[in-house]
């Protein structure tokens, strides 16, 4: 009596994360997170960063490197360079990588360009458009075409589903997928910082924004805000954590209204686990986003956030009690909000640090996205979408 053949298991998938990366921003962070938790699933995820040329220190790939993480840094000279797309070719061969997984519009043309007849399937993740200027929004139609052909599309808030759908991407290709952040228990966390290394006072209300200085972040709005919260108030100050193009602009602003001494810039933190403690309330004046990973944060540590109703906000902040969202552009409803906050003083949100730690760790994440890659099955790069 023959016995029936045992089922073959599929082959974990061999993934390479693939990102062209301006600094060491909320995207670039979500992706060292995917590519160190997807090795506890099982799945061999490797980082390939497309060099920028005009950047001396590649933060990406360095930050990768420093955690032990696989990573290979891809030489670039131009926005199309042959040179990396053979680069690119011979790694995905070197690796045998099944999936190739992008992360941003330049990602996703050298990801087709140099994976044609390679048995690999594409995935992207839109992680938040951007259309601060006529050049990115000409990159984004040209992205969203590209990405039509996709095998799958990731996306990390519900509003990107819909704006896809209505863009002609059929809906099995979408998965939404929330992001996670690294949590630590307990104990585990690096001790705060002082406060007074921040320039801050030890019994103020410190208001925070961490983010990139960039149009749309619109932090230029949160200053108006502030300061008219400030003119109010002797007891609260405000700390700006990042950098970007609008670093100058921003200061400018501050002595223009008055505010200087009240704001402090605390630069581009690689410790912001320390740094958080010494906040009492995030504020995210964002024009677009999708799920920032500052409020995430934010969340795990109990802080009160005030964000605009922008990309996912709204749902992450329906599961706290101290959350406020305000209308994007809106600056007296900003100022309410601090005003509010400022006067009911200090709290620890302990719904949103729940929230955090049960739907947006590093595992739930790479689970996911396991999920998502297994879904896949074979190759037909070059005819995978009408």
């Amino acid at each position: 009596m023959m016995q029936a053949a045992s089922p073959v298991a599929s082959p974990s998938p061999r993934v390479a994360q693939l990102r062209s990366s301006a600094g060491l921003y909320g995207a670039d962070r979500m992706v060292l997170t995917l590519n160190r938790a997807l090795a506890s699933e099982g799945v061999d995820s490797r980082l390939l960063s497309i060099g920028n040329p005009r950047m001396p220190v590649q933060e990406l790939h360095e930050a990768a490197i420093a955690e032990g993480q696989q990573a290979e840094l891809l030489a670039c000279r131009g926005r199309l360079d042959p040179g990396t797309l053979r680069a690119l070719r011979a790694a995905l061969r070197r690796q045998g990588a099944t999936i190739v997984h992008v992360h941003d519009y330049k990602s996703a043309a050298y990801a087709w360009l140099a994976s044609m007849r390679l048995p690999v399937r594409l995935v992207a993740t839109l992680h938040g458009h951007v259309d601060a200027t006529r050049a990115l929004r000409l990159y984004n139609r040209l992205e969203l075409g590209l990405l039509r052909r996709f095998d799958a599309l990731a996306v990390v808030s519900e509003r990107q589903v819909g704006l896809l759908a209505d863009a002609g991407v059929p809906r099995t290709r979408i998965h939404l997928v929330d992001n996670g952040i690294p949590l630590h228990a307990p104990g585990e966390t690096a001790p705060p910082v002082s406060r007074a290394s921040l320039g801050l006072g030890e019994a103020d209300f410190v208001f925070a924004a961490v983010a990139r200085f960039s149009p749309e972040k619109n932090l230029a709005m949160l200053l108006e805000a502030f300061a008219t919260v400030a003119d109010a108030r002797e007891d609260c100050q405000l700390l700006m954590v990042g950098d970007g193009p609008l670093g100058d602009a921003l200061r400018a602003r501050c002595s223009a209204l008055g505010i200087a001494r009240r704001v402090h810039f605390a630069g581009v933190r690689d410790d912001m686990p320390s740094v958080y403690p010494c906040i009492d309330c995030l504020v995210l004046p964002s024009l677009s986003e999708g799920m920032p990973l500052t409020v995430l944060e934010a969340m795990a540590h109990g802080l009160p956030v005030i964000a605009s109703a922008v990309g996912d906000v709204p749902r992450l902040l329906s599961g706290t009690e101290q959350g406020r969202l305000v209308p994007a552009g809106d600056r007296d409803a900003l100022a309410a909000a601090m005003h509010a906050r400022l006067d009911a003083g200090r709290a620890f949100d302990a719904r949103a640090r729940a929230r955090v730690r049960s739907g947006h760790s590093p595992g739930a994440m790479a689970v996911r996205y396991r999920t998502m890659y297994e879904s896949l099955g074979g190759w037909t790069h070059g005819v995978q979408a009408a």
